[in-house]
């Protein structure tokens, strides 16, 4: 029986976000699939929900300990050992689910998923250490990957046109929409904009802290919830996001458990998410299929992610997306319960079976 093997070194977070909750769904809807091919486990089962995956049919688990290494050991241990291992385990390819990969090429065939470019066109934003990280770990295994898999039509686009990869070795496949708990009953005192991922740079938290002040003045009780912790290598560039950050109004809510995400989700007026970059854009899917409002920016990947169901403004303009938020926020009783309805059935288009499928064809033109 033919091997392939999976990297699961996005176990390695214990507080997942975006990438590692849908590296995690990703893999979970593979290895549940029916395969005639047995799929070798690279993970620490300590990563919510994989200790599962021991139990499931043609499915070798590899016990990986990578919650108790620091982030470079994890580095080394993909470039170094991973191909080390599949070799023994007898696996003819490899499947790297965010973005980097070994930098070397070897006997054992690779599938990189791409979650976006950012950092290759806005090294601005990230420290010379992360930047010299993801050219050495990102960048040189893209670009020797057998096959290249986008995450949305825009990813794609940027895969050819800046890192020249040939289209006979790209794909296209969505994410599937990763499914929250059932929300419990906000307890929130005040109606609130919500904002998740809140602290890199392109995520545009200082534009939309001023568009909430402009609002303010006219929604007295107003509040900006902002869920996300500060991300290590990241450099804000923004001397004036923390005292903008302890103005009156803004709540910061950290890291959330899925749990009290939902219900931030579904308790919030609006939710804002006015990002200067992304390749997917989970949490407008995760607020449209709890029923939210949302107001999200009109470049990169976004328009092509939400759809007709979301406010769409521009993410330079402070103005823009104080209008934007103010539309959603006097919404009709009657608008709202349509657009949940249209946002619910949008949604339910991002399929992680679907998404599965198309990993389990791309995986057989290759072996």
């Amino acid at each position: 029986m033919k091997r392939i093997a999976l990297n699961g070194r996005f176990t390695s977070s214990k507080q997942p976000t975006g990438t590692q909750k849908v590296a995690f769904h990703l893999f979970d809807q593979i290895l549940r699939r029916n395969r005639d091919f047995e799929l070798v486990v690279f993970a620490d089962s300590l990563f919510p929900g994989v200790k599962a995956w021991e139990k499931l049919p043609n499915t070798h688990f590899v016990e990986t300990p990578l919650q108790d290494w620091s982030r470079s050991h994890t580095h080394l241990w993909e470039q170094l050992q991973l191909p080390r291992h599949c070799q023994q385990f007898g696996c003819t390819l490899a499947h790297h689910p965010i973005t980097t990969s070994p930098a070397r090429k070897s006997k054992c065939k690779s599938v990189v998923t791409l979650h976006d470019l950012n950092y290759y066109r806005h090294p601005k934003w990230y420290s010379r250490t992360f930047r010299a990280a993801y050219s050495m770990f990102a960048t040189r295994g893209l670009k020797h990957a057998d096959r290249v898999v986008a995450v949305s039509n825009y990813v794609f686009k940027q895969a050819h046109d800046l890192l020249r990869i040939p289209e006979d070795r790209l794909r296209m496949v969505y994410n599937g929409a990763v499914s929250l708990p059932a929300p419990s009953p906000s307890e929130a005192e005040a109606p609130y904009i919500l904002c998740v991922g809140a602290s890199p740079p392109h995520k545009n938290l200082s534009r939309l802290i001023r568009a909430f002040q402009i609002l303010r003045k006219e929604f007295k009780d107003l509040e900006l919830h902002l869920v996300g912790q500060p991300i290590s290598g990241i450099n804000k560039n923004n001397a004036n996001l923390a005292q903008l950050m302890k103005m009156p109004g803004v709540i910061k809510l950290g890291y959330l458990s899925d749990e009290d995400l939902s219900t931030a989700y579904a308790g919030a007026a609006v939710y804002c998410y006015p990002s200067l970059e992304e390749g997917f854009g989970l949490p407008v899917l995760e607020a449209l299929s709890l029923g939210t409002p949302v107001v999200t920016s009109n470049a990169s990947c976004l328009p092509e992610i939400a759809g007709p169901c979301a406010v769409l403004v521009d993410p330079r303009s402070i103005e823009a997306i104080a209008n934007g938020l103010r539309q959603a926020l006097q919404f009709t009783p009657e608008q709202r319960s349509y657009l949940t309805q249209q946002g619910r059935e949008w949604v339910s288009k991002f399929s992680w079976t679907a998404a599965a499928d198309a990993y389990l064809q791309i995986y057989s033109e290759l072996i």
